[in-house]
């Protein structure tokens, strides 16, 4: 008998929300209540961006922030129970205080999910889909308008203030979904405001420029109750959006909303399900164990001696196009083994390929690796680059026991580094 060891990975995906008679968050009740009633709080998001509550309390007077994960994900704020904002929920573009005596002065951050203004410069273009220019200085804010991805707002193009130096652009205002799986009442508000230009220290009248754009706002629940503030704007009305969905009829809308606030039914869609996969599932015939790659000490499959060429291999996709080629290569073990490619076929959200192993050595282990090219998704083509690090394809690598590897291919071939791609076109794949 040979030894086969299969090579394969598998991505996590994000939550999904369920919805059968009535909406249900997707939250995990992992984080407990949050209650602000002893004071104001700063939470740290977790990379997913994803934080799952039993309930929440803000109440009046207090303020609920967030520190950035590394990847400056947006937020995605679950609760099972009731959601009541009497205070403020604030993730807009954080605007400097302290101010030295003269240039350089501090930089604006931009709100967890936005982008910051311009580098220091003469102009520095703002980062993000709608960063603003020479021409058009303000950021804007550009993304889907059902919100699905959540998109923060773009950072305004810095400028140079004469005698008072360069002055970065104002960073972007964040973005925020607020679910629950019952009720959501706002008295108080909720905020993704966009930086003032430059900051506040240089003085207008040397400093006049551009701010960042509005970030956005959703808020789904089975019941909606907004008698309160909803602000997504920039300092000059270059404002993101807002989106309150709820059953019909179960939602009341008597507060203030700037931009007005979209009314929509609801899109069970909360957090990014989107994330492509694929994995080996059978070789053979026989499929592949659950445990594969947990291990290197040991094969994962052990195959009959009696498998006569060619040997089929069953590749599962999720989230490809389908009429992907998918190919199966030999990492290690059989020099002389030949594999076929085949296309993937079903549905974008579940399908498969057979392909085809012939010589493969049978005295030895050999490796092996599952992997297809692929337009990016459409939900990254706000945060994919123009220029020479413009994402034209991508490559996953499916490898057991290390992360999934997603390789990011230029027009001509060439790999682009991850460094140099956007943190919310990463995230599009589990980055």
């Amino acid at each position: 008998m040979n030894r086969l060891l299969i090579t394969l990975g598998s991505i996590l995906l994000l939550s999904v929300s369920a919805q059968g008679q009535s909406f249900v968050s997707g939250s995990t009740g992992a984080d407990g209540p949050l209650d602000l009633t002893s004071g104001d709080r700063t939470v740290q998001l977790p990379e997913s961006g994803v934080l799952n509550y039993t309930t929440v309390n803000i109440p009046v007077g207090r303020t609920l922030k967030f520190a950035k994960n590394s990847r400056n994900t947006s937020v995605y704020m679950l609760s099972q129970g009731g959601v009541a904002i009497a205070g403020t929920i604030d993730v807009s573009a954080n605007r400097v205080v302290d101010c030295p005596a003269g240039p350089p002065f501090p930089q604006t951050v931009p709100g967890p999910g936005g982008f910051y203004g311009g580098s220091l410069g003469s102009p520095g273009i703002g980062f993000g889909p709608g960063g603003g220019t020479s021409g058009s200085p303000s950021g804007r804010w550009v993304g889907p308008l059902s919100l699905v991805p959540l998109i923060g707002g773009s950072g305004a193009a810095s400028r140079d203030s004469g005698a008072f130096g360069a002055v970065q652009g104002g960073s972007g205002g964040g973005a925020i979904v607020i679910a629950s799986s019952t009720s959501i009442v706002v008295s108080g508000s909720v905020v993704a405001r966009g930086g003032l230009f430059g900051n506040l220290c240089c003085p207008s009248s040397f400093c006049g420029g551009a701010s960042g754009s509005g970030g956005a706002i959703r808020i789904v629940a089975n019941s909606i109750n907004v008698s309160g503030v909803l602000d997504a704007c920039g300092q000059f009305s270059n404002c993101g959006v807002i989106h309150l969905e709820a059953p019909t009829g179960s939602l009341t809308f008597t507060g203030s909303s700037t931009p007005p606030a979209g009314l929509f039914i609801i899109n069970p869609s909360i957090t990014d399900s989107s994330i492509p996969s694929l994995t080996i599932v059978s070789v053979g015939g026989f499929l592949v164990p659950a445990g594969a790659g947990q291990r290197f000490d040991t094969y994962d499959m052990l195959l009959p001696n009696q498998l006569t060429d060619p040997i089929s291999v069953v590749v599962q996709a999720s989230n490809i196009p389908v009429g992907t080629q998918v190919t199966i290569g030999i990492v290690n073990g059989s020099p002389n083994a030949t594999t076929t490619t085949s296309a993937l076929q079903g549905t974008f959200a579940s399908s498969t390929a057979t392909l085809t192993i012939s010589n493969l050595n049978r005295t030895a282990v050999t490796y092996l690796l599952a992997s297809a090219t692929f337009d990016p998704p459409q939900g990254s083509a706000p945060f994919n680059q123009k220029g020479a690090n413009h994402v034209e394809k991508v490559r996953v690598e499916s490898l057991v026991g290390a992360k999934p590897k997603f390789v990011f291919l230029s027009k001509d071939g060439s790999e682009i580094s991850p460094e140099k791609l956007l943190p919310q076109f990463l995230a599009e794949f589990g980055q």
